[in-house]
């Protein structure tokens, strides 16, 4: 069953059980059987789905024009929001970074998937989550003021829970294609139809630029 809020004219959320100025941000989720796999590269698809952006055309010859050299380790600033008390930390190459209060913002490299640690979720003290978080593309915005224009991704509650009731939630955060698109807020979104893809939705409604997806149990 899709559930869309009409009162919203370019963003909000969709969800599939089984900002910044001019842009407007819609959230999908979905619902599978299965939680298990959360980075996407540990799947038995073709490699072109299991390795990150640009990675086979790192391997080609370069190609003449004009590239900045920070292009590769640019950081794109993501704004992480949340329910009340819910902590969040980051894994990184020496351990687990220090919980922090949401909300958070944070310098992600676009096409790169991260780790999270998630804990404080309402009414469940003493447990944890592990979603992964990747930035699809990073947001153009006017030179030296991208992080007043962040990529705001929403851990919503009812994800949470349906995380717990194990299932898989998947977030796709997408820039519309409407020139005259208003400002929404990053937490009002709206359900696709199950077996639908998130990102082929995403696709037809704008560019998407995040992926958040929650069910792991452990920090596989």
């Amino acid at each position: 069953m899709s559930k869309t809020d009409t009162s919203i004219q370019t963003g909000s959320a969709l969800r599939n059980f089984g900002g910044m100025p001019a842009i407007a941000t819609v959230v999908l989720t979905m619902t599978v059987a299965q939680a298990g796999d959360i980075e996407g590269t540990r799947l038995e698809k073709p490699i072109a789905v299991k390795t990150e952006p640009g990675a086979i055309g790192s391997t080609r010859p370069p190609q003449f024009g004009p590239r900045l050299d920070e292009v590769g380790q640019y950081q794109q600033p993501v704004e992480l929001r949340g329910p009340k008390d819910l902590l969040v930390s980051v894994q990184t190459k020496t351990g687990w970074s220090q919980s922090e209060a949401l909300p958070l913002r944070i310098g992600l490299i676009p096409g790169r998937a991260y780790r999270l640690r998630v804990t404080g979720v309402p009414h469940r003290p003493a447990d944890e989550l592990y979603p992964s978080l990747r930035i699809l593309s990073p947001l153009v915005t006017p030179r030296g003021q991208k992080w007043r224009f962040p990529i705001e991704v929403v851990i919503d509650e009812d994800d949470l829970n349906e995380a717990f009731s194990g299932n898989h939630v998947q977030r796709v955060v997408y820039v519309s294609n409407e020139p005259e698109a208003s400002d929404v807020l990053a937490d009002r979104w709206f359900d696709i139809q199950p077996g639908d893809s998130c990102l082929a939705v995403a696709s037809t409604l704008g560019a998407p630029v995040a992926e958040l997806r929650i069910g792991n149990r452990l920090p596989l």
